[in-house]
């Protein structure tokens, strides 16, 4: 037995639904069919009641009239149902049915096997008159409205069972889809045991295999970016240091501003490569003070070729003197996808940068962007109509993570990018919002 019970399957979510909802309705069903049996039972009684207290008034004053009909010990018929006995005296009070001896003045039921008496009894001298209704058949009419009402609360229930069931079908029908879905996606035994063997069971399964397949996602763009970060640090190292030997040599000053800006840009690499690992880390970098005006510059400059082929010019109106303690990479990191960005989009036109309290204002004067795009612009791939871009090299860059990218890293940072756009009119053009607080 204790072996049949250990084996004894758990039930599952359509059947617990099934079973609470055909339950429920049982149980309001089994309430009312009660409350009703009651109340129709109640009110038979009062109407009787009603009936004996009318019929004995005017019993007891026919009694006092001395009619001769009453003046008999009984029992007088008045109906089907009632019946009088008069008793005047003692000794026949001794000769009335032996339920009526005991009883003293007032209203009284009897019952014995399936007949039912209401009797009312009243003093009326000389002696005492007992008024008799049989309410055998009312009882049995009482006991047929109870048997309908709990026929009629077991169709009820049947019903309810079916309406149950084709209820909690729909209920966990999603949940099942979601399951199968999951399942197709992420193939597999779970990480974690689970101890419920139904469709909530079978969805925290296939949850837990999701969430396995994501934290093996994200532990390979670590394991990428770590790898990447020191493959390439060899080879920039390398130049860099033959970019230093060559400016110790003689060399034109064209030649020696372009190693110079060779330099600049393989500092950046690195600088670049440090936050990307940041970044897949979901790590905010190390603050340091940045004098924003530089930075502005530098992420300028590392696209002004483009920009300048696209029609794309700068105007840097942040103060040289605004220093604040950020990650410089991380911001050079927005600003380059900012910069990117109004070069596939905005040009030609004029990128200006304003310092903006806490925070710095980038907008351009071009088309701007559609109301219909602008909630989704900084969702990955997500282009909307790309505007023309003229110039050479300008339709080899990559279009859809620029502004995904720029939102993560300011999410990792604690900083906050927001867009306004307006494509007609003298404020023509797109503003990214950016607050470093």
């Amino acid at each position: 037995m204790n072996g049949a019970r250990a084996r004894r399957q758990p039930l599952t979510l359509t059947q617990r639904v099934v079973w609470a909802l055909t339950g429920t309705v049982a149980v309001f069903v089994g309430v009312l069919a009660l409350l009703s049996y009651l109340t129709f039972d109640e009110m038979e009684d009062a109407l009787v009641n009603d009936i004996l207290a009318s019929e004995s008034q005017r019993v007891m004053h026919q009694v006092e009239q001395g009619d001769p009909d009453y003046m008999v010990l009984g029992p007088v018929e008045l109906g089907g149902t009632m019946r009088v006995w008069h008793a005047r005296t003692p000794e026949d009070a001794e000769q009335l049915p032996e339920p009526l001896q005991r009883m003293a003045p007032g209203m009284h039921i009897y019952e014995e096997g399936v007949t039912v008496w209401h009797v009312a009894v009243v003093d009326v001298p000389p002696g005492r008159v007992m008024v008799v209704y049989d309410a055998t058949d009312n009882e049995a009419r009482v006991h047929e409205f109870g048997l309908i009402v709990l026929a009629l609360g077991v169709i009820c229930s049947m019903g309810a069972y079916l309406i149950a069931l084709r209820v909690a079908r729909l209920v966990v029908s999603p949940m099942q889809k979601l399951t199968g879905q999951l399942s197709n996606w992420a193939p597999g035994a779970p990480d974690m045991a689970v101890d419920r063997d139904d469709e909530v069971g079978r969805l925290i399964e296939a949850f837990n295999r999701m969430q396995g397949r994501v934290d093996q996602s994200i532990a390979r763009e670590r394991e990428f970016s770590a790898n990447l970060s020191h493959e390439v640090r060899t080879p920039l190292a390398v130049m860099r240091t033959d970019a230093e030997l060559l400016l110790d040599t003689a060399l034109t000053e064209d030649a020696r501003v372009r190693l110079q800006r060779t330099l600049k840009e393989v500092d950046s690499v690195v600088a670049a490569l440090e936050s990307a690992r940041a970044l897949a880390r979901e790590e905010a970098g190390a603050r340091e003070p940045t004098r924003l005006a530089d930075s502005v510059d530098d992420a300028w400059s590392g696209h002004q070729g483009p920009a300048l082929a696209a029609g794309l010019r700068l105007d840097n109106q942040v103060p040289p003197d605004q220093v604040l303690p950020l990650d410089r990479y991380a911001l050079l990191m927005v600003l380059r996808n900012l910069v990117r960005n109004a070069i596939e989009h905005a040009a030609p036109a004029t990128l200006t940068v304003t310092s903006v309290g806490d925070g710095l204002d980038v907008s351009d004067d071009g088309p701007g962007i559609d109301p219909i795009d602008l909630p989704f612009i900084f969702d990955r791939y997500y282009s909307g109509v790309l505007r023309d871009v003229q110039g050479e090299g300008a339709a080899d860059m990559p279009r859809g993570l620029g502004l995904a990218i720029a939102k993560r890293v300011c999410d990792t940072q604690g900083w906050t990018l927001a867009v306004s756009s307006r494509t007609t009119g003298p404020d023509r053009g797109t503003r990214f919002h950016l607050r470093f607080a």
